[in-house]
């Protein structure tokens, strides 16, 4: 069966899920795949055939650029639909009977959900909340995003439009699910997507004195939370932190910094690091923590369990559908001082500390399995195209 592949994510875990079930997948269809340059590449390669197309007007604004940011959004999300459409047309001239699409930069839901005759499949990693929660802004301002409210309004239409459109709507979580149905008013399979478990694995040497924490520069990343957590532990055996971000906010970043600075805290800030990098510090830190407001799923502390590393996740979210509490990692409350409580116990309990880290490893293993993701969607692919 002729299948399109299409993605345009930005750097982190859910760009390693779609490249890891184009990769399992390549031999069960015919696939060419789709891809905006821009995007993050995939990984790891899966050697289908690929359609690139350039795309100028996706660059992040950036310098003086900021100043007509209302003008350009309205051009960057236009040419996003206009290179949409001629994707699926290039699409269904190939003979495509089926598109694996996924949640993507620009507009969230791809509008090539939206091309007529072309059977899809759609894997929303995540909503535009800024469109469909309050308190969530496209530019970071509440002032700013009035002023490009008919742009707002437009995206949103174009987003609930592409996917409704989909043949089937595949979730990453139960809460994924719950937040999906107001916003695209139809119901979502879900499909938890699963860690390689080959490249993220233990490592051998001796774990650092440092608690890691992943995720974009932003104030819903939660960073901050952890410096207060690890500001509340003594000095002597208060460990350093590590945050890895692969984009952020200018002033988040700033307000990180200067408050590890007068906490105490001892913070190295590295980002749009390798994924070697990335590995080598889930292996190595004493304990990754995920403070994140209300994480649709939760990648960051499946791939630190897969590599064996405790996890200290807040009790929210996706985080609920994977951590569980007291045996392979923890969850705790909003709370700082939770928080820190839960950082000193395994880093006074190593050998605790090991068992639950196993556990982690074993609970991926076992339930997150890549394999099994990629046979669920395969069938799911097969149903929308009417074969299944």
């Amino acid at each position: 069966m002729k299948t399109a592949f299409f993605c345009y994510l930005p750097t982190g875990g859910a760009i390693r899920v779609a490249g890891k079930q184009l990769y399992l997948l390549r031999n069960r269809f015919r696939w060419r795949a789709y891809l905006p340059e821009g995007g993050a590449p995939l990984f790891p390669e899966s050697g289908v055939p690929v359609t690139s197309y350039s795309f100028q007007a996706g660059q992040p604004l950036r310098g003086a650029t900021r100043i007509a940011a209302p003008l350009l959004l309205w051009k960057k999300l236009f040419a996003y639909r206009n290179l949409c459409r001629r994707i699926g047309a290039d699409a269904a001239e190939d003979g495509a009977e089926v598109l694996l699409a996924y949640s993507s930069l620009i507009i969230t839901s791809p509008p090539l959900l939206s091309f007529p005759g072309l059977p899809s499949v759609y894997y929303c990693n995540e909503f535009p909340r800024y469109v469909y929660e309050k308190g969530f802004y496209k530019t970071g301002s509440a002032t700013t995003d009035l002023l490009i409210a008919p742009l707002l309004a437009w995206e949103k239409r174009v987003d609930r439009q592409a996917a409704q459109s989909a043949n089937i709507l595949i979730a990453n979580s139960h809460y994924m699910a719950e937040k999906l149905m107001p916003a695209y008013r139809r119901k979502a399979i879900v499909v938890h997507p699963g860690v390689d478990t080959g490249v993220f694995s233990p490592g051998q040497g001796r774990r650092g004195n440092f608690v890691l924490t992943v995720g974009a520069l932003s104030k819903f990343k939660r960073h901050h939370l952890v410096v207060e957590a690890l500001a509340r532990i003594p000095v002597k055996h208060r460990p350093s932190m590590v945050t890895v971000a692969d984009r952020g906010e200018d002033g988040y970043t700033s307000y990180l910094s200067t408050l590890a600075r007068e906490l105490g805290v001892e913070l190295s800030l590295e980002k749009e690091i390798p994924d070697s990098r990335l590995l080598e510090l889930y292996r190595n830190a004493l304990v990754v923590a995920c403070p994140q407001h209300n994480e649709p799923y939760g990648l960051v502390p499946l791939e630190a369990m897969a590599c064996g590393t405790p996890v200290v996740a807040v009790n929210q979210g996706g985080f609920v559908e994977n951590v569980i509490d007291g045996e392979n990692g923890m969850l705790v409350p909003v709370d700082a001082g939770a928080i820190a409580e839960s950082i000193r116990f395994f880093g006074d309990n190593p050998r605790r500390a090991s068992t639950m880290g196993a556990a982690g490893r074993e609970f991926v293993l076992q339930h997150r399995s890549c394999a099994v993701e990629a046979e669920i969607l395969a069938g799911l692919m097969e149903k929308a195209s009417g074969k299944g």
